[in-house]
């Protein structure tokens, strides 16, 4: 088997392949792996993926006879055996970063900071965050890298558990613990108490949470490496344009700090900051923002035309937890910009706390400056008789049907909610 993996990483290095998955992706000279689900048999698909340039397919049916084919026992053995090997060779540091908001974000950010302080670097696809996604990007890794980056994401006990067990990370970020899917966890005590395992890993050499409540204790094994830091608590003592000067409690120092002019993504660079001053003491450039970063995560800002206009979008669609939206509405509100609409959809995943988190969102915005939010969603529509000056819509279809009027108003919309509201197809309306 290590002669098989040797032969892979070869064909990896020489052609720059991937592995890849699913055969419709195939490129000339990537490997296929025939990946096995409920519904579908990668075999299947091996000799299709060798006629578009596949230079190795690997199957679990011996029945299937190329040259080009290389037959295990079992897929998923094969995966878990190429993973430790692949992680055994590699030489440089592994970096885990998961919470509740910003992980792609900043994920994409700390990649960008380090590649562009002479750091070679490494990060995981897209926002692949689950199991199959971690092992789909270590087995697709440069293990020539210095750095290598991984998106960790969970919506259920133990998940973690299984993650960090596969990856032993060196470096560990939590970005934030909020409520985001916590209706799997019961409670946020459970919430905290999986997300915390990120810190897990028998190779921990330092790591980083950002937490708002100061009350709550880390576990004695992890109080010694991890850093907690809260926010809320860092002074922004000035900004201009898209420049940032803070200070941090404690120290008297000064640090530029590179964001969107629009400050959006200030705590993406604060927290990429203070998490590389972790184990990278000096930095050949003081950016730790990089708007490369913003293309790849899933906050956007977007210019949208409108017949002879322009209308500013800021894209929020992907994804919210409760703290997290009322936190970017704030601060959209506070942006001194006119004519502004908010479409907010509701938040999925809450269990028996929906309702209670949605009447709290509603109440909330009460004082806010934006008189014109529209609701999407069933959780927030179900609450439509309380707040009868607010416009709800069941789903985002039913919206798209009478958003005209609210395009000839609006100049600068702001749209955020969970992705099951389909958020994004209402933004591509904006047209």
């Amino acid at each position: 088997m290590q002669n098989i993996f040797k032969k892979i990483l070869q064909a990896k290095e020489k052609y720059n392949s991937t592995i890849v998955f699913d055969s419709r992706l195939i490129k000339k000279n990537d490997i296929f792996i025939g990946l096995k689900s409920n519904n579908r048999d990668g075999n299947l698909f091996a000799l299709d993926a060798i006629k578009k340039g596949a230079i190795f397919a690997i199957v679990d049916n011996n029945k299937l006879i190329h040259e080009n084919i290389i037959y295990t026992k079992s897929i998923q053995s094969f995966i878990i055996r190429f993973i430790k090997f692949l992680l055994g060779a590699y030489k440089g540091k592994i970096i885990a970063i998961s919470g509740s908001v910003g992980k792609t974000t900043i994920k994409e950010n700390i990649f960008h900071i380090l590649n562009n302080n002479q750091f070679k670097a490494y990060r995981s696809f897209k926002n692949f965050n689950n199991i199959l996604g971690l092992q789909f990007s270590i087995m697709n890794m440069d293990i020539d890298s210095k750095f290598a980056v991984f998106e960790l994401g969970i919506n259920a006990p133990k998940e973690m558990d299984d993650l960090i067990k596969i990856l032993q990370p060196h470096y560990s970020l939590l970005t934030s613990v909020e409520d985001s899917h916590i209706g799997n966890f019961k409670n946020f005590s459970n919430l905290f108490a999986n997300k915390i395992k990120i810190f897990n890993s028998k190779r921990l050499i330092k790591g980083l949470i950002n937490i708002r409540n100061d009350n709550i204790q880390l576990p004695k094994k992890i109080i010694n490496k991890v850093k907690r830091i809260n926010l809320e608590n860092l002074n922004i003592k000035a900004h201009k344009h898209d420049i940032f000067i803070i200070s941090l409690k404690n120290n008297n120092s000064y640090q530029k700090i590179y964001s969107d002019k629009d400050g959006i993504f200030l705590e993406t660079a604060i927290i990429s900051f203070l998490f590389l001053k972790l184990f990278i003491r000096k930095f050949s450039n003081k950016k730790f923002f990089y708007k490369e970063a913003i293309l790849n995560s899933r906050g956007n800002v977007v210019n949208k035309r409108y017949k002879d206009r322009i209308i500013k979008v800021y894209d929020h669609s992907y994804n919210a937890s409760p703290y997290s939206l009322k936190k970017q509405l704030i601060h959209f509100d506070k942006l001194k910009v006119t004519k502004k609409l908010c479409i907010l959809g509701s938040i999925k995943e809450l269990g028996n706390q929906t309702d209670k988190y949605h009447r709290s969102l509603l109440e909330d915005i009460k004082d806010l400056k934006v008189k014109r939010i529209i609701f999407i969603g069933e959780e927030f529509f179900k609450l439509r008789s309380s707040y009868k000056t607010y416009n709800f819509y069941k789903s985002y279809k039913n919206y798209i049907n009478v958003m005209k009027k609210d395009l000839e108003y609006g100049k600068n919309i702001f749209v955020m909610g969970s992705r099951l509201n389909n958020l994004d197809k209402v933004i591509q309306h904006i047209c």
